[in-house]
């Protein structure tokens, strides 16, 4: 008896230690050696994660150490790492994706170009979200013109929270649209787009005209990133998130997306729970098209 007690006592310890693991490490350019500001680092089976600072250090309680970890950022493939690395700091390098994103905006200036387009949803019947660390939203922007052009700004309509856990930081990005899949694919700018919003009520315009982001023939989809750039330490979890941002009712179409740090996309367009519409997020932008 005695002899099964102490067995039973090490290996609660084990369980214990195992659940308790802490992993850290760095990401860097594989080339550079820069580190990799705000990579997302998360479980492969499992939507939890964390997200690098500045530095390009994290650090992770690891519950499930048989679970493969991803690592990934904007402009850089995807990286997947096995339980058997969890030892010691991790050093994680990064492959610039091989796509110069930008190499086909040349000679912007000596096109011509319509007057601005303002593009996206109605304003109308607005729902109010708030967006969890580490989650992205996409919206689908058709291009009625289907001529080529480049977007000059984008807009989110903002919802102050008056009892909240933590103020976000956005990063903004975009893609093409991918017809055949029928959702966002391929990156068509290759570097983090960090925006640090107000917790109040306005509409966020963020200037991105001098970035030659192009507007493609068949759309681009827009994405927002909800990330942590102001807290250190471990999160808790079901946190409210400042400010709300805010959605809108549309007809019957999927044109929104969402993934949990740049995993899979899912379909976020969901059906409304007042009207007979669905919601989808509320994502505008500037445009000049090519005449």
């Amino acid at each position: 008896m005695k002899t099964f007690l102490i067995l039973f006592l090490c290996l609660s310890a084990g369980l214990s230690s195992l659940q308790a693991q802490v992993i850290h490490g760095v990401v860097r350019d594989s080339v550079t050696e820069e580190p990799v500001s705000f990579a997302n680092v998360t479980l492969l089976k499992k939507d939890r994660g964390v997200s690098c600072d500045v530095e390009g250090r994290f650090e992770f309680d690891l519950n499930d150490e048989k679970d493969d970890l991803l690592i990934s950022s904007v402009g850089y493939e995807n990286k997947v790492i096995s339980p058997q690395s969890y030892k010691g700091e991790l050093y994680i390098a990064l492959v610039q994706k091989a796509l110069v994103l930008n190499e086909v905006v040349i000679d912007y200036k000596k096109k011509k170009y319509s007057g601005t387009k303002h593009l996206g949803l109605s304003r109308k019947y607005k729902v109010q979200k708030s967006i969890p660390f580490g989650t992205e939203f996409c919206s689908y922007i058709e291009n009625t013109e289907y001529k080529e052009g480049k977007v000059k700004a984008v807009y989110l309509d903002l919802k102050n929270e008056k009892e909240f856990d933590y103020q976000a930081s956005y990063n903004i990005r975009f893609y093409e649209y991918d017809k055949l899949e029928k959702k966002p694919g391929k990156e068509l700018y290759g570097q983090n787009l960090m925006v640090f919003p107000d917790n109040k009520t306005y509409e966020l315009k963020i200037d991105v005209d001098s970035l030659n982001i192009i507007f493609p023939r068949n759309g681009i989809c827009v994405g927002v990133e909800v990330i942590n750039t102001r807290y250190e330490g471990k999160l808790k979890s079901m946190a409210v998130v400042a400010p709300r941002i805010l959605f809108t009712h549309t007809e019957r179409k999927i044109i929104t997306w969402n993934r949990y740090r740049n995993k899979e996309w899912r379909i976020g367009t969901t059906k409304s729970q007042v009207r007979e519409d669905f919601v989808n997020a509320m994502i505008n932008i500037d445009v000049v098209i090519e005449k």
